[in-house]
């Protein structure tokens, strides 16, 4: 059975150049996501900390990040048990 490179190079780079775009689309696709979460959860502190007084930022600063650290989704094996 012959390779695929000796068979036809058109093929070969076809399916080289089809997996390297999905593998930058992907790496694009997750970095667009990173930066995004980032601005939303920039904005969020802002605007929580623009409606406080300066002596509670650090407090609301506090609770908007434990906010979201529990909105976070755990990985399956290591999820809090409930409470009853």
């Amino acid at each position: 059975m012959p390779s695929i490179i000796t068979a036809d190079p058109v093929l070969a780079l076809v399916l080289v150049s089809v997996s390297a775009f999905a593998t930058l689309a992907r790496a694009w696709i997750a970095h667009r996501t990173a930066v995004r979460r980032e601005q939303e959860h920039t904005e969020r502190t802002r605007i929580a900390v623009g409606g406080s007084a300066s002596e509670h930022r650090a407090a609301v600063v506090r609770a908007c990040a434990e906010l979201e650290a529990a909105a976070q989704p755990r990985p399956v094996g290591r999820r809090k048990p409930r409470s009853p």
